[in-house]
């Protein structure tokens, strides 16, 4: 089971963080998609130096070898695998390698083969209309341990999570199953599935503003999924400017970017060993140099005294 870990306690020199403060955060992207128009390889560096120049420090790659269609060999799946593992392990950004395809193309089912076949690869994107037409490579990717993301409107959502997927990446459509009661906003019952079982909702606000997915970020969703207990990550190649969105629109802080941070490696699809790695040797100490270690034991002593108060009473 994943450690928890708890935000260390900001300094309130460091609350109103400066936009220079979220450039140097360390931070983690789990849905960079390499932009076609390039060979595989200068376009997984070109990707992966936008990311570094964002402070991220783990990646995942989405690569859909259908984008490099012109500029790939005979053996096209096999080249853009090669390509992408050669750009990465000459790059500093540790990335990984998540294989795409859209619903709508023939050779789904030959490029969910090269994920389980490839160990460079450690994941499978399925995108757009029509999931449920593909449950079967779903479920092969299921049987031989390879993670799905899936991405697309709400009924695929829901086919692929009954197909096994282990992250869903969605704009707004999610909260189409959710209902307002006397109590407040509750999710539905396959919301209530993805968040009680803790599958992680990537979203990317700012890219669902551009999009016309949402008017402004004080209608996107996030927040409320993260009140209703949602596992959230926020995945964008341009980070430190989502960031900077979040805190000027929203008012989020250290405190929510460090959990943010936190539940996107968590959810990554690298291995529990180098998560932990990640969290306690980068993330943390990143955050703690942010802290003020006088503040955290008077507040210690507070909560201490408050508690003995309680006692009492």
């Amino acid at each position: 089971m994943a450690g928890m870990y708890d935000a260390p306690l900001i300094s309130p020199e460091n609350k109103d963080s400066s936009a220079e403060i979220f450039a140097s955060l360390p931070k983690i992207v789990l849905s960079a998609a390499v932009p076609a128009g390039q060979s595989v390889a200068d376009a997984v560096s070109t990707t992966l130096n936008e990311l570094d120049t964002n402070g991220v420090i783990y990646a995942e790659l989405r690569l859909n070898p259908a984008d490099f269609a012109d500029s790939l060999n005979d053996a096209s799946l096999a080249d853009a695998i090669s390509q992408a593992t050669a750009a990465i392990q000459a790059h500093k950004v540790d990335a990984r390698i998540i294989l795409t395809a859209n619903t709508e193309a023939a050779n789904v089912a030959e490029i969910a083969d090269a994920a389980i076949a490839h160990e460079d690869v450690v994941g499978f994107a399925l995108v757009g209309e029509n999931t449920a037409a593909h449950v079967g490579v779903l479920k092969k990717l299921q049987d031989n341990f390879v993670p799905v993301v899936v991405e697309g409107g709400f009924e695929d959502i829901e086919a692929g999570v009954k197909a096994g997927a282990t992250r869903v990446a969605v704009g707004v459509d999610i909260i189409d199953d959710f209902a307002a009661t006397v109590e407040g906003i509750e999710p539905g019952k396959m919301t209530s599935w993805i968040r009680d079982r803790h599958i992680a909702v990537e979203t990317n606000p700012d890219e669902d503003i551009a999009n016309g997915d949402v008017d402004s970020l004080a209608d996107h969703p996030l927040p409320l999924l993260q009140q209703l207990g949602f596992t959230c990550a926020v995945g964008t190649t341009a980070l430190t400017q989502q960031f900077i969105s979040l805190s000027e629109d929203l008012g989020y802080g250290l405190e929510e970017f460090f959990e943010l941070t936190v539940a996107a490696i968590q959810n990554s699809f690298t291995t529990q060993e180098h998560r932990q790695h990640i969290i306690e040797s980068v993330i943390l100490p990143a955050y703690e140099e942010l802290s003020d270690a006088e503040f955290a034991e008077d507040a210690a002593d507070f909560d201490s005294e408050d508690a003995g108060d309680s006692d009492e009473d």
